[in-house]
C-alpha cells in the first residue's frame, strides 16, 4: 500500500469513526431515555422502568407537581389515582429497600426544579435505621446523579442504551404505556400463603428478648431531623405520610429477631415528631387491618402486597377516615400489637395451616 493510499484509509477511518460516535452521541441525547438532559421530545412517552437510573432525571426534568416515595412495597401503586384524587400530576421516587437519607436526598432534588403540591411518603420502619452520613450513591449511576458534565461520556456513549434503552423507549410510546404504572411489578404475578410462608420459621408464644429501642434512635432522630428540616423549609407543600399493610408474618419475623420492640417505639416517635409540623398528616392505610394482614391470599411473600394490596392503598392514602393524631397514635400501634399477639397464639396452637382458609 502505498504512503498516498494509507493517509486515504487512516483519514475515512477516523471520519467514520468519528461520525459513528457523534451519531451515537446525537441519537442518546434526542431520545434521553434517562431524561438526563431534557423531557421526553417528539411525543415519545416518558417510559420509566430502570428507577435507579431514571429517577434523577424524573425529579429533574419531568413534568409533575407531587412525587410519591417509597420502597417496593409501595413501588406498585398507580399514581394515576393519586392524580385523580389530587389533580397533581405524581411521579414515583422510589427505592428497593428505600433507605430514609436515599428518600431524603430525592425530596431535596425534586424541590430544586419544582414546587410541590404534595409529597406522599410510604414510611417503612426499616428505613430509618439507615446512617445518613453513610449512605453513598452507587457508583455505577452516580454519573447520572453528579453536576460533572464530563462525566457524561459514560451515557453518551454506551452501548446498552443504543442498542436496549432507546428501542424500548420507542416501543412503548407507540403502545399503552401507563405513566401510573411506572415501576409497578405486581400486576398477574402470583400471591398466596406458600410464596408467604417460605422464609416463615414461626415462634409460636416462645418468648424473645426484645433489642432496646436506644441501640437505634440515634438513627431514626438523624433521619427525622433531616426529613423535618425539608418539611419546615416548604411550608406550602402538604407532605402525607402513610403506613403500608405488612402482612402479620412480617411483624412476627421482627418479635422473632428481637426487634419488635425498637420497631414499635420507632413508630410512635416517628408519627409523634412529624405530627408536630403543621403541614404534615399521618394516615394507618390499613396497617392495622386485621381482615387484611392476616390474609395470606392477598400477598406476593412475607413483605409485598399483591395487586389488590396496592390498588387499594392507592385510594387509602389520605383517607381522613384513616389519619392518625396525637390522641389516637398509640391506639392505632396498639391494635397492631394485639393482632400479632392473637395470631402468634394461633400458630402456636394450631401450627400454620389455618392460613390456607379462604377468608370470606
Amino acid at each position: 500500500m502505498t504512503e498516498k493510499k494509507a493517509k486515504q484509509m487512516a483519514v475515512l477511518f477516523f471520519f467514520v469513526a468519528g461520525f459513528l460516535l457523534t451519531a451515537s452521541a446525537l441519537s442518546v441525547f434526542l431520545i434521553d431515555p434517562f431524561f438526563h438532559f431534557h423531557k421526553p421530545w417528539f411525543g415519545l412517552a416518558a417510559y420509566q422502568n430502570d428507577k435507579e437510573y431514571q429517577i434523577p432525571g424524573v425529579l429533574d426534568n419531568l413534568d409533575y407537581g407531587s412525587v410519591l416515595l417509597g420502597s417496593s412495597v409501595v413501588m406498585s401503586v398507580d399514581t394515576g389515582v393519586l392524580e385523580a384524587r389530587y389533580a397533581s400530576g405524581t411521579v414515583k421516587a422510589v427505592a428497593n429497600t428505600a433507605p430514609a437519607p436515599v428518600l431524603a436526598e430525592y425530596l431535596r432534588r425534586a424541590f430544586k426544579s419544582h414546587d410541590l403540591d404534595y409529597v406522599f411518603y410510604g414510611m417503612d420502619v426499616f428505613s430509618f435505621y439507615s446512617d445518613p452520613d453513610n449512605e453513598g450513591t452507587p457508583s455505577d449511576v452516580e454519573y447520572l446523579e453528579n453536576e460533572n458534565p464530563f462525566d457524561d461520556v459514560w451515557y453518551l456513549w454506551n452501548g446498552q442504551i443504543l442498542v436496549e434503552k432507546i428501542p424500548n423507549m420507542l416501543r412503548m410510546s407507540n403502545g399503552a404505556y401507563t405513566w401510573g404504572k411506572a415501576y409497578s411489578f405486581n400486576e398477574g404475578e402470583p400471591a398466596g400463603p406458600d410464596l408467604v410462608l417460605a422464609r416463615y420459621e414461626p415462634t409460636g408464644l416462645v418468648e424473645v428478648e426484645q433489642e432496646p429501642w436506644e441501640n437505634a434512635s440515634g438513627l431514626v432522630m438523624k433521619n427525622l431531623n433531616y426529613l423535618g428540616e425539608i418539611i419546615e423549609a416548604h411550608p406550602e407543600t402538604e407532605f402525607i405520610f402513610f403506613l403500608p399493610p405488612y402482612p402479620i408474618v412480617y411483624w412476627d419475623r421482627a418479635y422473632n429477631r428481637g426487634l419488635l420492640d425498637s420497631y414499635e417505639q420507632t413508630l410512635r416517635v416517628c408519627i409523634t415528631e412529624l405530627l408536630k409540623y403543621g403541614n404534615a398528616k399521618v394516615y394507618a392505610t390499613r396497617f392495622n387491618e386485621e381482615s387484611l394482614i392476616t390474609d395470606m391470599y392477598q400477598y406476593m411473600d412475607d413483605i409485598h402486597g399483591a395487586a389488590a394490596v396496592t390498588d387499594q392503598l392507592a385510594w387509602d392514602i389520605g383517607d381522613p377516615s384513616m389519619e392518625i393524631t396525637m390522641e389516637n397514635c398509640e391506639e392505632e400501634i396498639a391494635k397492631l400489637d394485639e393482632i400479632l399477639w392473637r395470631f402468634k397464639a394461633r400458630v402456636d396452637a394450631e401450627g400454620t395451616g389455618f392460613m390456607y382458609e379462604v377468608k370470606q
